[in-house]
């Protein structure tokens, strides 16, 4: 085993932590915008709680997967240097979008009030206004620890030596690092 490896292992598990703390405050979103719109009896979603859960599902499923792949099987295409890269940069950029969104809807509804204006009208839209910056900022470092992986991927490989083609290995079987 390689120091790349156990930062790999590291970085998929910390990474598949914080998309289930995401995954949680989304939640908590998502039931205090059905107590409010329980009294009126709608229904509806904010938009980022959605993609918040889903982009959260889709991290911890691809990387718990990518690890227990790596760890039972040698040689799979899943831990492939290139797949690794093109796999992590479509989620770091998916994880930017739910940071975005999460910040351009918090604007949006709440329109540069406080949240403490919404303590005594409505405590669950105090919660709601609560949890907007939580989950962006989790995005973000989310989107950060992906992206920083991703450029020690590429760094990986272009700093390869030897007769290996650096994009069909994994960091597993690699010797030098």
């Amino acid at each position: 085993m390689n120091i790349l490896w156990l930062y790999r292992g590291f970085t998929f598990v910390l990474v598949s932590i914080i998309s289930l703390v995401v995954i949680a405050f989304c939640a908590h979103t998502s039931t205090n915008l059905d107590k409010i719109l329980a009294a009126f009896e709608l229904e509806g979603s904010f938009p980022y709680t959605n993609l918040g859960i889903a982009v959260g599902a889709i991290t911890i499923v691809s990387k718990v997967l990518l690890l227990a792949l790596d760890f039972f099987l040698d040689n799979t295409f899943t831990s492939f240097i290139i797949f690794e890269i093109s796999w992590s940069s479509i989620l770091w950029i998916l994880w930017i979008s739910v940071g975005a969104t999460t910040l351009s809807e918090g604007s949006t509804i709440f329109k540069g009030h406080s949240c403490d204006d919404f303590d005594v009208v409505l405590p669950a839209a105090k919660n709601i206004c609560d949890d907007i910056h939580p989950i962006a900022i989790i995005a973000f470092v989310n989107a950060f620890l992906l992206f920083l992986y991703t450029g020690v991927l590429f760094f990986a490989a272009f700093t390869t030596s030897g007769s290996t083609p650096p994009w069909t290995t994994s960091l597993k079987n690699r010797n030098k690092f």
